[in-house]
C-alpha cells in the first residue's frame, strides 16, 4: 500500500449555485407541468433530440470538421459516469480481442482524480477497485507503457491543455495505440461551451469525446460521451441498446441547460436552428433526431409502440400521453420515473419553497447532512448526483475503511448501477460481462436458495470479508420476496464476530416507498454505509447520497484524505440540497407512514385477487409496501415461440397497461405514488385482475390491433423545412 497522500486544501465542487438560468428552467418545467423524469432509458423528448444534436455539432467544430457523419451520444449525470460509460464501450467494442488486450485501457491523467476515484489505495491496475486502468501524469509516462503492452484503449484527459510538444508526442502514441486497433478518447469536461477547435481534438482523431458539466454552466448535473455511429455499434440492437442505461441521465432539467448554455455559439442564421424548429414543430422529426443522436434502440421501441411512452404532461400521480394518432390519455402514474420522488411529479411546494424560495446564502449541503444524521444514525454525508455515483461513493469509503479486508459480498439480485465501481452491486452477469476487468474479490450469493445462511457464514468465517452490501428489496430482477430474515439475522451475527461493514442499498426502497421508512428497519439493527437518491430528487433534480458512520469516516481518512473530500465535495450542490431537504420534510406533511399502509393494504388485497389459473398471463407476483413484481409468462403451446420477456411480450403488456388500464406500468415492476389516493391505486390493482385473467393470445391480438388502428389514424407529417441530406441518418 503507497504512504498516506496527504489531503491538499479545499477541493471545489464541479457544480457552481444555481443562478437565475437555471431556476427559470426548473420553474418553467414545473408550472407547465413537463416531465423532468418519466422513465429510465426509454424517455424521449424534444430538448434531449436538441441536445444531442447541439453536441454532435459541438464535437465536430471542436475537431474542426466539415459538415459530415453524425455523432451519437450517452448521457449521463457527471464527467466521472461519463468516463467510465466510454470506458465500457472501449472494452464491449473491443471484445472479440480480449484475450490480447485484457480490456486494460491506458489513460493520462494529469491531476490523478481519476486514479484516485478507481485505485483508492493504490494497490495498482490488477488490484484496483475498478481493474485494467494504467493511469499515468505525462506523455512521457504513457508513451513507455504503451510499449509492449496491448490495450483496447487510450483516454487522455484534460486534452485541451497540452503544450506543442506534448500533444506532438502523443498524436504519435494515439498513431501507434489506434494501428494496433485501440480505439481514443478524449475528456473534454472542462471546455468552455464557446470554445473554437481544440488542436488536441483535431490531431487526435478521437472516436469518442468526454464532455461533462461546463456545458450546463457547471449548475446542473451533467457528463456525457459521445462518438460515431460505428464506435457505438455494439449497443444498437434490441438486446444491447439498453446494456448500459442510468435513471437521471437524459432528463429535462439538464438538456434544457445543455441548450441554453450551447446556443448562443450558433448566430441566428445556423442550420442548427431549423433542425431545433423541425423537432419543436414534429414528434417524428423529434424521434429521427435523436435516433441519430442519442438511441436509435430507443426509437424502436417508441414508434412501434406508437406514442404511447410520448410522456407530455405530467402532476402528482398521473401522466398524459399523447398517442400518434393525436389521442391523449390521462393515466395513473404506476413507474413514478422508477420511484423517483415523494410527492409526485412538479409538486407545487417544489416550486414556491425551493425553487422561488431558494437562498444561496444558506448552506444547505451542511443541513442536508443534519438532517439525514438525525434520520439515519450516520453523521457523514457524501453529496451524489444519481443512485449509482451513491453506490460508488459508499463502496470506495468501504474499502478505504476496511483496506486489509478486500472482500465484497453481494447477495445476487441486487441492483447497485451501472459505472464500473457501482457494477460491482449489479449481481446480474449478462449486465456486467462485456465491461471486465472487475474487481475481483467479490462474492455473490444467492439468497434465496435453502443453504444461503450457510454459505454466507461461511464465506466471512475467515475474516477476508470488509463489506456486505445490501439491497433488501429488489427493483429489478426475478426476485420475488425481500431477503430473508434468517440471512439477515446471520449478517448482524457476523458483523459484531468478524468486523465487517454492513451497507444498505436505499436508493429505490427509502422513505416508505417499501412501506417502512427505510427498508432495513425492522431488518438490520446496525448498519455502517447507506446510499439514498430517488426520494431525495422529488421527483425535480438529479441528486443523492452516501452516507456512513464516523468510524467508516475517520478509517477512509486514514487510508485516503484527499480522496475522502474529493468524494465530499466534488457533487456538493445546494440546489440539490434543498430538494432534497423538501423531500424529507414532507414525508411527514403529507401523512406518508399513515397513507403508505393504508395503501399498502389496497395494493396486497389487490394482489391476492388475481387469477391464479394457469392460462393467465401473470405468474408470480409480490408486493412490499407500494413497490410490486408480476411475473410475465406465456403458458401453453404458445411459449414455445414467443418469449414472455421478448419484445412481443414486453410490448402488448406495456399496451395493455395504458390503453387498457390506464396506468403508466412499462416493466414488470411497478412503483406506486406514495400521494396516489386510495381509487388510483384500486385501478392500477383491477388493471392488473384483468391481466391476469387475459391469455397470451388475446393480449398480443390487442396490441396488434391497437398498432393497426394508431396507423390508419396517424396525423400526417407537416410539410419539412428544406435540410440538407444526411447519410449517415440511422431512421
Amino acid at each position: 500500500m503507497p504512504p498516506n497522500p496527504p489531503a491538499t486544501p479545499g477541493p471545489e465542487s464541479h457544480l457552481r449555485p444555481a443562478g437565475p438560468k437555471t431556476l427559470g428552467i426548473l420553474a418553467d418545467l414545473i408550472e407547465q407541468e413537463q416531465p423532468v423524469f418519466a422513465m429510465p432509458s426509454w424517455f424521449v423528448t424534444t430538448e434531449s433530440a436538441q441536445a444531442g444534436h447541439l453536441i454532435s455539432e459541438f464535437v465536430r467544430e471542436l475537431g474542426g470538421r466539415p459538415a459530415g457523419p453524425d455523432h451519437r451520444s450517452f448521457f449521463a449525470n457527471s464527467r466521472y459516469e461519463a468516463l467510465h460509460g466510454a470506458v465500457k464501450l472501449l472494452r464491449h467494442r473491443a471484445v472479440a480481442t480480449s484475450a490480447d488486450h485484457r480490456g486494460r485501457v491506458l489513460v493520462l491523467d494529469p491531476d490523478g482524480t481519476l486514479t484516485r476515484r478507481v485505485d483508492p489505495l493504490g494497490e495498482g491496475p490488477d488490484r484496483a477497485l475498478a481493474p485494467g486502468l494504467l493511469t499515468h501524469t505525462t506523455v512521457a509516462e504513457l508513451g513507455v507503457a504503451l510499449r509492449g503492452t496491448a490495450v483496447c484503449g487510450l483516454v487522455v484527459r484534460a486534452a485541451e491543455r497540452l503544450d506543442g510538444s506534448d500533444l506532438d508526442a502523443l498524436t504519435e502514441l494515439a498513431r501507434r495505440a489506434r494501428a494496433a486497433g485501440a480505439r481514443i478518447v478524449v475528456d473534454l469536461s472542462d471546455i468552455a461551451p464557446d470554445s473554437p477547435a481544440v488542436p488536441a481534438v483535431t490531431a487526435l482523431r478521437p472516436d469518442l469525446v468526454v464532455l461533462g458539466e461546463s456545458l450546463t454552466g457547471r449548475e446542473v448535473p451533467f457528463g456525457a460521451f459521445t462518438g460515431t455511429h460505428d464506435v457505438f455499434k455494439p449497443w444498437t440492437t434490441p438486446k444491447t441498446g439498453f446494456l448500459h442505461s442510468n435513471t437521471y441521465g437524459g432528463n429535462s432539467v439538464a438538456m434544457r441547460a445543455v441548450i441554453a448554455t450551447l446556443l448562443p455559439r450558433w448566430d441566428a442564421g445556423a442550420p442548427v436552428h431549423r433542425r431545433l424548429a423541425a423537432a419543436a414543430a414534429d414528434r417524428r422529426a423529434t424521434l429521427a433526431l435523436y435516433a441519430r443522436h442519442v438511441n436509435p434502440m430507443t426509437v424502436r421501441m417508441h414508434r412501434k409502440l406508437h406514442g404511447a411512452l410520448n410522456v407530455v404532461r405530467a402532476k402528482g400521480s398521473r401522466l398524459t400521453v399523447r398517442l400518434d394518432s393525436g389521442r391523449e390519455l390521462d393515466l395513473v402514474d404506476g413507474l413514478c420515473g422508477a420511484g423517483l420522488g415523494v410527492a409526485g411529479h412538479n409538486p407545487t411546494d417544489a416550486l414556491t419553497e425551493v425553487v422561488r424560495g431558494h437562498d444561496p446564502a444558506r448552506d444547505h449541503v451542511r443541513e442536508l447532512e443534519e438532517v439525514l444524521a438525525r434520520e439515519t444514525g450516520l453523521p457523514r454525508t457524501f453529496p451524489a448526483v444519481s443512485g449509482a455515483s451513491a453506490v460508488e461513493s459508499a463502496l470506495t469509503l468501504a474499502r478505504l475503511a476496511r483496506p486489509r479486508q478486500r472482500r465484497i459480498v453481494v447477495f445476487k439480485h441486487n441492483y447497485g448501477g451501472k459505472t464500473l465501481v457501482s457494477l460491482l452491486a449489479t449481481a446480474a452477469d449478462r449486465t456486467r460481462a462485456p465491461f471486465g476487468p472487475l474487481y475481483e474479490d467479490i462474492r455473490y450469493i444467492d439468497p434465496f436458495t435453502p443453504h444461503a445462511v450457510d454459505e454466507f457464514r461461511k464465506e466471512v468465517a475467515g475474516g477476508a470479508v470488509g463489506l456486505v452490501w445490501i439491497e433488501l428489496v429488489h427493483g429489478s430482477s426475478d426476485a420475488f420476496a425481500p431477503v430473508p430474515g434468517p440471512l439477515l439475522e446471520a449478517v448482524t451475527e457476523g458483523r459484531a464476530a468478524h468486523g465487517y461493514l454492513v451497507g444498505v442499498d436505499e436508493v429505490l426502497t427509502s422513505y416508505y416507498r417499501c412501506g417502512t421508512r427505510f427498508a432495513h428497519h425492522g431488518r438490520l439493527p446496525h448498519v455502517d454505509l447507506m446510499s439514498l437518491s430517488k426520494a431525495l430528487s422529488y421527483g425535480c433534480f438529479p441528486t443523492g447520497a452516501a452516507l456512513v458512520s464516523q468510524d467508516v469516516y475517520d478509517a477512509a481518512r486514514e487510508s485516503n484524505p484527499r480522496l475522502v473530500e474529493e468524494l465530499r465535495t466534488h457533487h456538493a450542490h445546494a440546489v440539490g440540497a434543498h430538494f432534497a431537504l423538501q423531500a424529507i420534510a414532507q414525508v411527514d406533511a403529507l401523512g406518508l407512514p399513515e397513507r403508505v399502509r393504508a395503501l399498502s393494504r389496497t395494493v396486497r388485497s389487490g394482489l391476492a385477487a388475481l387469477d391464479g389459473g394457469p392460462r393467465g398471463v401473470v405468474g408470480r407476483r409480490f408486493a412490499e409496501g407500494l413497490l410490486g413484481r408480476l411475473e410475465p409468462r406465456v403458458p401453453g403451446p404458445l411459449g414455445r415461440f414467443v418469449d414472455p420477456e421478448g419484445e412481443w411480450m414486453t410490448y402488448a403488456l406495456i399496451l395493455w397497461w395504458i390503453t387498457r388500464a390506464r396506468a403508466f406500468v412499462v416493466y414488470d415492476v411497478f412503483l406506486l405514488p406514495l400521494t396516489a389516493t386510495e381509487r388510483e391505486i384500486r385501478q392500477v390493482m383491477l388493471g392488473a385482475r384483468g391481466l391476469s385473467r387475459t391469455g397470451p393470445v388475446r393480449l398480443l391480438v390487442r396490441a396488434a390491433l391497437f398498432r393497426l388502428g394508431q396507423r390508419l389514424a396517424r396525423r400526417p407529417a407537416p410539410r419539412p423545412s428544406p435540410l440538407p441530406a444526411n447519410p449517415r441518418s440511422t431512421r
